[in-house]
């Protein structure tokens, strides 16, 4: 009974000094279910819907967007528009590694810039872009207001231009 007792606290010990280490765990705050608004893209007001959520075992993080665009002269019968991310740590590189892939078949993998990021803004730019013009580039910012409000802003650049915002949403958490 000793020795299966002292393997139990073995096994938690090891399972904790492992959960403090996680790289992601600068991400914990931004875990829930969001809602809010967008501007840009098209020139067009969205509402937003947000879902972050640790998987697999808390070694990556899942993100869900969509956002339906209103209506405009160009656009009569308005947009959605989906993506799904995967945020995870590369080990072997020691760096955090976003990967998106939008509805409209675009694929981002995004790296986060630590010399540019700290607590409140995670900065995560591209390292590679499939379906897309060769040569552009996209930067992924994520503002932490406070603990129950972020903001996203969506730059690309394209060849021989300055990245520019492409979209900013602001959303609240539920």
């Amino acid at each position: 009974m000793k020795r299966s007792g002292l393997i139990f606290i073995l096994v938690l010990l090891v399972h904790v000094v492992f959960a403090q280490e996680n790289p992601l765990s600068r991400f914990e705050n931004l875990i829930g279910k969001w809602q809010g608004t967008g501007e840009g893209f098209s020139s067009s007001a969205s509402t937003i819907e947000a879902d972050y959520s640790w998987i697999l075992n808390k070694q990556f993080i899942q993100l869900k967007h969509r956002s339906e665009f209103k209506p405009t002269a160009k656009n009569p019968k308005g947009e959605i528009h989906e993506d799904l991310g995967i945020i995870s740590f590369d080990s072997e590189r020691k760096v955090i590694v976003f990967r998106q892939y939008h509805g409209e078949g675009f694929f981002n993998e995004y790296l986060l810039n630590d010399s540019i990021s700290n607590e409140s803004s995670l900065i995560f730019e591209t390292e590679r872009i499939e379906n897309f013009v060769p040569g552009g580039k996209a930067r992924f910012t994520i503002t932490i207001k406070s603990d129950s409000e972020i903001e996203t802003l969506f730059d690309v650049g394209f060849p021989g231009k300055e990245m520019a915002c492409f979209g900013k949403n602001s959303l609240k958490k539920q």
